[in-house]
């Protein structure tokens, strides 16, 4: 059984034109349950071809297409901290253009289920600057910090992958929740922008948030990488004291290059099986599995 904080699945096969009980991609529901899913995150992924108009209306068109196919399958939407409890889907946006600068617009999205939003994708909106602008990307924005703050309020998760160096400390700063980190990995093992300092993980420990394992193969390693790879991110966040907000957040179906051996969340039980070859307890095997994200989801969500 595993647990997932990150996929792009709904918006690509709206694009495709498929259906979530079956597709060509990473991932869909005849995989998720025989690979044992309990709770996958669903992103909105709000391309940056939307931005100069129709964001919001692109980010109701994935939503739409979240609860059709939700509903077709069967699957549990999850909306508040009692419903993890049971599995299911829960929807989230990334990127903050979404929100077109206006609270009244997140508080909307609540309203339809959205309980989780990646502030940026790599370029900068109305809320911060993500990891694309640079060594020089500022923090949150005062609407931002309004909105960081909103959340809190609302019981939705702030999810600071892609955000700035200096977005992130803003968030850490104003939020008065934990936050996570829904896929992004460890940039000690592999040096690129998209990965968290040793300094971001343990501020996320410290705030008993949550850290996704990204599968994608250039986050994981600078050439090529392998289900070894995964382990090496795994285990060095652990070593920092992660075992209690390590877990996954593969970005399926919103990255080309998969490691060697990995084709989609049927291959799921290959890392699950590597895990168990290592000196870890069973009780914290299924933490980084499913325990550690249950818990940074229902600690936020409201009751």
């Amino acid at each position: 059984m595993f647990s997932d904080a990150h996929c792009d699945t709904i918006s690509r096969i709206l694009d495709k034109k498929q259906e979530l009980y079956e597709n060509d991609g990473h991932v869909d529901a005849i995989r998720l349950k025989a690979s044992g899913s309990l709770v996958q995150f669903y992103a909105a992924w709000i391309d940056p071809s939307y931005y100069s108009e129709g964001r919001l209306i692109r980010c109701l068109e994935i939503i739409d297409k979240f609860y059709t196919e939700t509903e077709k399958c069967n699957i549990p939407v999850i909306k508040t901290a009692e419903d993890v409890t049971g599995g299911g889907a829960l929807l989230s946006i990334e990127g903050g253009e979404a929100l077109c600068g206006r609270i009244s617009v997140l508080r909307m999205l609540y309203r339809l289920g959205v309980r989780a939003i990646t502030l940026t994708w790599n370029g900068r909106n109305e809320l911060a600057e993500g990891v694309g602008e640079g060594d020089t990307a500022s923090g949150l924005s005062s609407f931002g910090r309004r909105a960081v703050c909103e959340m809190n309020a609302l019981g939705m998760i702030v999810d600071v992958s892609h955000l700035a160096p200096k977005g992130f400390w803003d968030v850490a700063e104003c939020s008065t929740l934990p936050f996570i980190a829904s896929h992004s990995n460890a940039k000690a093992i592999c040096p690129h922008r998209r990965n968290l300092t040793d300094e971001q993980i343990t501020e996320i420990i410290r705030r008993k948030g949550f850290i996704g394992i990204n599968f994608c193969a250039s986050f994981l390693s600078e050439g090529g990488a392998n289900i070894t790879d995964i382990i090496r991110h795994i285990e060095h966040i652990m070593s920092l004291g992660g075992g209690g907000v390590l877990g996954f957040g593969a970005d399926f179906d919103g990255v080309d290059d998969l490691p060697e051996g990995i084709n989609g969340v049927e291959d799921m039980p290959k890392v699950i099986n590597e895990l168990g070859r290592l000196n870890y307890s069973q009780s914290q095997i299924n933490a980084i599995l499913y325990g550690n994200l249950h818990r940074a989801v229902k600690l936020i969500l409201k009751k």
